[in-house]
């Protein structure tokens, strides 16, 4: 491989699987002509797909690692660390480690990934859970929001550690580096929550690299009040697929209306249009593509029911971090006091 931007492809994660891969791997390489991408998996398969596409000036640019062994969404970590190294989405993470590319994507089950991530690359000094981020529309902009899933169980200090990490991503997103910071709770008052979070609020108030900005509920995530929000993984995680939920339901409303009677139709048409421009400007599948934070080397988890669309978007995700060069970034805000 020799352009500049080299990135791994773990083909066989998710629920389509190189179904919804092969296609997104192509509109990448047509749009970026400057990439090269590795995809692990079955080659006969693969090699299937990349013909069927029938587009090929662009295979001198995507080239098959051949791997038979595959993680399934039921396979367990420490089943995935000590029985699947040679798996595609192992494999994948090997080649962000020997530097033969630059960044990952996989839509692969989430344990097995952050078990051999930081298995195979290790985690950052100082870093004691790796954390899973992305950045989601805002009213004003965007909000990174971390943890997605990653951790469950997370102490005041590791809810630092991540508004350290969250903060960096964030300026590779937006360019900026004046970010508010905030903890998400079960309201804005000093009072509220558990005493671990109010532990970590003062924590991050003393810390003079972080701009805290106090507590935020569900719902500020997307009003663009702040630039980071600080959560453990349960309460990321539900936040961020209950956000996905409503807006799918703004979907089916919208389809709804068209069914209805000739004056609901007339009146619902009103609104339709509206409707649907913001559903398409917070569709999931336009922000797909969360970073590992916290592991030595640049792994982006895609959506695991991602279509050809959303595995684009999380393609366009990594190769916007291997450029900042992400994880090498939050390992040096990381060693700083």
């Amino acid at each position: 491989m020799s352009s500049q931007l080299r990135l791994a492809v773990d083909a066989m994660g998710g629920d389509l699987g190189p179904r919804s891969v092969v296609p997104a791997c192509i509109r990448f390489l047509k749009k970026f002509p400057e990439a090269e991408l590795k995809l692990f998996g079955p080659s006969t398969q693969l090699q299937a797909l990349i013909d069927e596409a029938r587009q090929p000036q662009f295979c001198s640019r995507l080239q098959i690692a051949p791997c038979e062994q595959v993680i399934t969404q039921s396979c367990n970590p420490l089943q995935a660390v000590r029985h699947k190294r040679e798996s595609s989405m192992a494999l994948a993470l090997q080649a962000v480690a020997s530097g033969e590319v630059q960044a990952m994507v996989t839509s692969g089950n989430t344990g097995a990934l952050l078990a051999l991530s930081r298995s195979i690359l290790g985690n950052i000094e100082g870093v004691r859970k790796p954390a899973l981020g992305k950045s989601v529309p805002t009213e004003q902009g965007s909000c990174f929001l971390l943890d997605l899933g990653a951790n469950i169980d997370c102490s005041a200090e590791d809810l630092l550690q991540f508004a350290r990490m969250g903060i960096e991503a964030q300026r590779v997103h937006t360019g900026r580096r004046d970010l508010k910071v905030a903890l998400l709770n079960i309201g804005a008052e000093a009072h509220k929550g558990t005493e671990e979070i109010r532990r970590a609020a003062e924590l991050l108030n003393a810390d003079p690299k972080i701009n805290y900005a106090g507590f935020v509920e569900g719902h500020d995530i997307f009003t663009g009040v702040v630039d980071v929000v600080v959560c453990d993984g349960l309460m990321g995680n539900v936040a961020m697929k209950s956000a996905e939920g409503v807006i799918r339901l703004m979907g089916q409303k919208a389809f709804t209306i068209e069914k209805k009677g000739y004056f609901k139709r007339f009146f619902g048409q009103l609104a339709i249009k509206l409707l649907r421009k913001w559903r398409t400007q917070v569709e999931p599948a336009r922000y797909n593509g969360a970073s590992f934070l916290g592991v030595k080397g640049n792994v982006i988890k895609s959506h695991g029911g991602a279509s050809s669309e959303a595995f684009y978007r999380a393609l366009v995700t990594a190769k916007e971090c291997a450029e900042a060069d992400l994880a090498a970034r939050v390992g040096r805000a990381m060693a700083q006091p």
